[in-house]
């Protein structure tokens, strides 16, 4: 027998390995995608600032404010006098007439953390966080100061070179090029060269002090509030303003957030402050007090009825927004949960991204929420873009038009706004974002984390259809750098399976804490098609399950005399507290089915009624069991009620 082969059967064999050849394959991640931020502890804020002081961040010279992010080679010089925060809890005060450097913040040197500063001159006050494990080193001209243990010193350096150092708490070695001396708490030691002799050793009382002095005892202190147990442990020190300047609330999706107090009704995140081209990006500076922590980490969302909030993140960046340009204009929106510009209903935005936009000569100024653009045929440019993922089988780039890691800017492009464009292009942008993570990793030790965002699980390949992305996740996963007690996710609830009964339970009862909506509907749902009875029966306050379901006629006579136990039942509170009048608004947005006020589980029950009872046959016979007892039951229509169909 000859086969025949067409060509139509040729066709259609080889079509297949055609299609699987031709397919598109699954596009690489996206530098945006994978940009996770730095280790927080690597900057430090502004704590308290008062008078005239000036930071020099390399070739850029301007003046400190509060939300300013202080890294190293940072040189900061003071008329006035102000607080820096670092990340273990430790603060460094200086007063006037101050100059000196931020040289390395938490660098590994030969195993141990190390914090350094150059004093060039002035005074400082250092005090040690209570979690800190880093050596804090202070050089002056004449010598080096290093604390070890807890505690806190004041150290000042005059022009001419002489240093005299004071321990608050603790002790401090200091060491020059002729000698080396430890200096106990309540002493105090007077250098006059760096060939002096350490010699000059002497106590002091430490109820005495300048201005200065009680202005910084003032400053230092470290306050607990709220917001110390809402935030991740890496940012709590940064977290204290949140207290004194909004409330928490707590969201069913992201778990505790943050509202800031007294902002207006067209207010919204990245709004009031104006860029900085700092080497690590365009950095944002507010002058609000909270903007430190709320800006450089975490994200924003909004709700309708809630309006903004913030939900903690741990990792640093200059700032989470993406960026987008039209013809005559800059633009940035806030970055939300999943890594996408937020919406917002206000307004000219009617629901789309919440950019703002300034014409491109604006983008330099200060105050740059003055200059923003409500016109909706310019902000209905900034929207347009699929968003979707990169596609280049059909001959179109997907991607979103907007960036979302950081817009790296040369200071003399952000003197000419007109030359910024050429920091959007693509691949202007990871040529500089490689080159600053290799400078920096070379000069600071800093790091530039990225996180894993490969599609999960194979790739089906369908032709005249886009290849599916990566898949959507949250903007912080775990681990984080450092290992931190808490999870990255403020509470985000886990979606698993849920056992039917657990049988080691005294009565096979199942916990009653997890929420009704994470249990998927099990086998024994399926197979018990009167599953609405028991709910019925559950409104009474009845004992043990075992002894009211598949029972002869006889035990369930006895046992309704008894006292009906477990009032528990009825007045369960749900599982998520809600501790503030927020929750029915985040729940319409979340769009997730709330609980009932009493949630009961009625899948376990009939599985663990059937567990140590009779076969089903003995159940079947049983249910004839109730019609001639009708005239002698006072509640005849309850009993039987789960046996009927």
């Amino acid at each position: 027998m000859h086969s025949t082969f067409s060509y139509s059967r040729l066709a259609a064999l080889l079509l297949p390995a055609a299609l699987l050849m031709a397919a598109p394959q699954a596009p690489a991640p996206d530098e945006d995608e994978t940009y996770q931020g730095e280790a927080p502890e690597r900057y430090a804020m502004v704590r308290a600032l008062e008078g005239e002081v000036r930071i020099r961040k390399g070739d850029l010279d301007e003046t400190l404010s509060r939300g300013t992010p202080i890294a190293e080679g940072d040189v900061v010089e003071s008329r006035g006098r102000g607080v820096l925060q670092l990340g273990d809890g430790s603060r460094v005060a200086f007063g006037g007439a101050t100059r000196f450097t931020v040289a390395a913040l938490f660098t590994d040197r030969k195993g141990e953390k190390q914090v350094l500063l150059r004093l060039d001159h002035g005074r400082i006050r250092v005090l040690l966080g209570g979690q800190s494990d880093a050596r804090f080193r202070v050089d002056t001209p004449s010598g080096t100061a290093t604390c070890f243990d807890k505690g806190g010193f004041t150290i000042e350096a005059e022009r001419d070179k002489v240093v005299r150092l004071k321990v608050h708490s603790g002790r401090v070695t200091f060491a020059n090029e002729r000698d080396e001396a430890r200096i106990p708490a309540g002493e105090r030691l007077t250098v006059y060269s760096p060939q002096d002799r350490l010699d000059r050793v002497r106590g002091f009382n430490t109820y005495e002090g300048d201005e200065f002095d009680r202005w910084s005892d003032r400053a230092v202190v470290i306050q607990r509030g709220e917001s110390w147990d809402r935030v991740p442990s890496e940012i709590r020190y940064y977290a204290d303003e949140l207290d004194n300047n909004g409330r928490w609330v707590q969201s069913e999706e992201f778990g505790w957030v943050w509202q800031p107090n007294g902002v207006a009704e067209d207010w919204r995140p990245y709004y009031r402050g104006r860029w900085a081209p700092y080497a690590s990006g365009m950095t944002w500076v507010s002058d609000e007090p909270w903007a430190y922590v709320a800006y450089h980490h975490g994200r924003w969302h909004w709700n309708l009825g809630v309006g903004w909030f913030w939900i903690p993140g741990v990792y640093y960046s200059p700032a989470w927004v993406a960026w987008n340009h039209t013809p005559g204009y800059y633009g940035w929106a806030p970055l939300g949960y999943y890594n996408t510009p937020c919406h917002w209903g206000y307004g000219s935005w009617r629901g789309g991204y919440a950019w703002n936009v300034v014409a491109v000569v604006d983008i330099n100024l200060g105050h740059v929420h003055r200059r923003t653009h409500h016109d909706v045929n310019v902000l209905r440019r900034f929207n347009e873009g699929s968003g979707g993922t990169a596609w280049t089988g059909g001959g179109r780039d997907l991607r979103a038009p907007w960036q979302r890691s950081p817009l790296i800017v040369s200071h003399a492009e952000f003197r000419n706004p007109g030359q910024i464009q050429t920091a959007f292009r693509r691949d202007v942008h990871r040529e500089r974002l490689g080159a600053y993570e290799r400078q920096a990793r070379e000069t600071t030790g800093r790091v530039v984390y990225r996180r894993d965002v490969r599609p999960v699980g194979p790739v089906e390949a369908r032709p005249g259809v886009p290849t599916p992305g990566p898949a959507r996740r949250p903007f912080e996963e775990r681990p984080r750098p450092g290992g931190g007690d808490r999870p990255s996710l403020p509470r985000e609830r886990p979606v698993e399976p849920r056992p039917q009964v657990d049988e080691k339970r005294p009565g096979g009862q199942a916990p009653r804490e997890r929420p009704m909506e994470s249990r998927p509907q099990g086998e024994g749902a399926r197979e018990r098609p009167v599953e609405p009875k028991p709910r019925v029966d559950e409104r009474r306050p009845d004992p043990a399950p075992r002894e009211r379901t598949f029972e002869p006629r006889p035990r369930s006579e006895e046992r309704r005399p008894e006292p009906r136990p477990l009032p528990e039942r009825t007045v369960e509170p749900t599982p998520r507290e809600r501790p503030t009048e927020l929750r029915p608004r985040f729940d319409r947005e979340d769009r997730r089915p709330d609980p009932a006020p009493r949630e009961r589980s009625p899948e376990p029950r009939p599985r663990e009624e059937r567990r140590p009872d009779p076969p089903k046959a003995v159940e079947r016979e049983s249910r004839p069991a109730p019609k001639p007892e009708r005239p002698r039951e006072e509640r005849k229509s309850e009993g039987p009620r789960e046996f009927r169909r």
